[in-house]
């Protein structure tokens, strides 16, 4: 199907009790395309619909505060833009200024390669190769009984949920052209200081770089040279993406892959003392993970890192507003590393991540390492990096951090609903959640039991239901680790069961239960 441009008479059609019974193929047709990816409502048309509903409620109730009208019509612009995307009417496309009205929705359509849903006759008359009404649209699309498309994630209507403050701030980025270390990459970091409860943040350009970086300075500070030895060995878990472990091989250690618990797939810390036991000194630090976003018992790691005078590098990245024990994951080690990629539990228009801290020296360190190795970037101390943030960035993730509360207890109902339906299967095994830990399922991953994972998602996607496999393959399998050096404790069996059991679910935080619902329905009917 084509993209889908949603007029303003539809929109008040929809809007208004009396036209809603005028004019029911609009509401049938409004109904039908909400939260789906190709339906648009352009910028204009939501300017004259703000303007009109504010006029309408005026008339109506004269009587009423103005502070209240604006806050009612702002609920009804909130509601639409969770509903659809938002199409900004370009600057690019001539217009026919006749009928500007017409010619900003026209030019909007054209943007988006779209067709127009309109009552508007002349529109349909005149411009019949990019308009539809409502009728027509009814009885050629709503009344197919199309197959359910249930994504992993929907940045795009996450994105617009939230646009109108992304924009305002990527607008004052834009007018001030500060594109490099403007001042919201300080406004961010300060926030997210504040947030996680730590005295120090630091914007860096991702995930990856945030651990290259803090393993380098920790380096620099504790072995008084650039990089680790290779003899320098650093605990972390196999099972995990890629750039854990590379960044230990990036900052000149080892890793030293410890197997995982399997009740919540992060690193067994009993298993920890007993690889310090053979290893020794040669063991200098642990990179724990919080995987799909359940925190690691930190408690346990921390009183191991300080008997044995380890550092300890937490891998955030998937577990932004996690908690152990009632405080933030990235606030117990000596650094905390956040990743901002876009499909992150808080992620930007591109790659971006922040390093959180409470030692002042490491974070000037990293301070420096971000800007090419120096304080004065013409005059350098350290082997650095091009690893800063973008202003843009920063906007961007400014804007949405006012979501992210809500966002994550939107994630925790979904993981409830499919936990207190899925729990009777015996062959599937849903997520545990820790009595002391705060779980924000960045991931909805569940683990199979002598049953074929892969037949279960292949199920999943001929029923268009979208699932991934985090990980196929643990880090001591990969051909980088076998050629660059590693070191394994013991038995691998629980990174290696998982990696052939496990399967992550939709857990878009904006998600209708109904959708939730049928994945769980069609898991049944597998199981039949």
């Amino acid at each position: 199907m084509r993209n889908i441009l949603i007029d303003l008479n539809i929109l008040l059609d929809y809007y208004e009790e009396k036209r809603r019974k005028k004019f029911p193929y609009s509401v049938e047709a409004f109904d039908y395309l909400k939260y789906k990816d190709f339906a648009f409502v352009s910028s204009s048309s939501l300017d004259n619909f703000v303007f009109l509903k504010y006029k309408y409620i005026s008339d109506a109730y004269p009587d009423m505060k103005r502070q209240h009208k604006i806050k009612i019509v702002n609920n009804f612009l909130k509601e639409i833009l969770s509903f659809f995307k938002l199409a900004k009417t370009p600057t690019y496309i001539e217009k026919d200024w006749d009928d500007i009205e017409d010619s900003l929705l026209r030019s909007s359509a054209k943007a988006i390669n779209g067709l127009i849903l309109t009552r508007d006759e002349n529109l349909l008359n005149e411009y019949p190769d990019i308009t539809i009404s409502p009728k027509e649209f009814v009885e050629k699309y709503v009344k197919e009984n199309k197959k359910t498309n249930i994504p992993m994630l929907d940045l795009t209507r996450e994105t617009y949920y939230m646009y109108p403050k992304i924009e305002e701030n990527i607008d004052k980025v834009i007018n001030k052209s500060n594109f490099i270390l403007g001042d919201e990459v300080k406004k961010l970091e300060e926030k997210v200081a504040n947030y996680i409860g730590t005295k120090y943040a630091v914007g860096v350009s991702s995930g990856t770089d945030a651990l290259v970086l803090a393993l380098r300075a920790l380096a620099i500070i504790r072995k008084k040279q650039e990089y680790w030895n290779k003899d320098d060995l650093i605990i972390t878990t196999p099972f995990t993406f890629t750039a854990t472990g590379d960044s230990i091989l990036r900052s000149g250690a080892t890793p030293l892959f410890v197997d995982i618990d399997l009740e919540n797939y992060t690193i067994d810390t009993q298993l920890i003392k007993k690889a310090l036991d053979k290893y020794c000194s040669r063991v200098k630090g642990i990179v724990p993970v919080h995987l799909y976003g359940h925190p690691c018992n930190m408690d346990e790691i921390m009183d191991i890192a300080r008997e044995y005078n380890l550092f300890v590098v937490e891998d955030c990245a998937q577990s932004f507003g996690a908690k152990w024990d009632g405080k933030m994951t990235g606030s117990f080690g000596d650094v905390g590393c956040f990743s901002f990629f876009p499909s992150k539990n808080l992620g930007g228009f591109g790659d971006g991540g922040m390093i959180t801290t409470k030692d002042e020296e490491i974070a000037e360190v990293i301070r420096m390492l971000l800007k090419h190795g120096g304080k004065d970037k013409y005059n350098v101390d350290h082997i650095g990096y091009n690893a800063r943030l973008d202003t843009i960035q920063a906007a961007v993730l400014l804007a949405k951090m006012e979501y992210i509360d809500e966002f994550t207890e939107r994630r925790r109902k979904i993981a409830n609903i499919y936990n207190n339906h899925l729990k009777g299967l015996n062959w599937l095994k849903t997520p545990s959640e820790h009595p002391r830990a705060y779980h924000v399922y960045h991931q909805y991953t569940v683990r199979l039991i002598e049953k074929d994972r892969n037949q279960l998602q292949k199920y999943l996607k001929e029923n268009g239901i979208d699932s991934m496999v985090y990980y196929p393959v643990p880090l001591h399998k990969m051909k980088v680790f076998v050629n660059n050096g590693m070191e394994i404790f013991e038995s691998l069996k629980n990174s290696e069961l998982a990696s052939k059991s496990v399967l992550s679910l939709p857990i878009e935080p904006l998600m209708e239960e109904d959708k939730i619902k049928k994945v769980i329905e069609k898991i049944f009917e597998w199981d039949l």
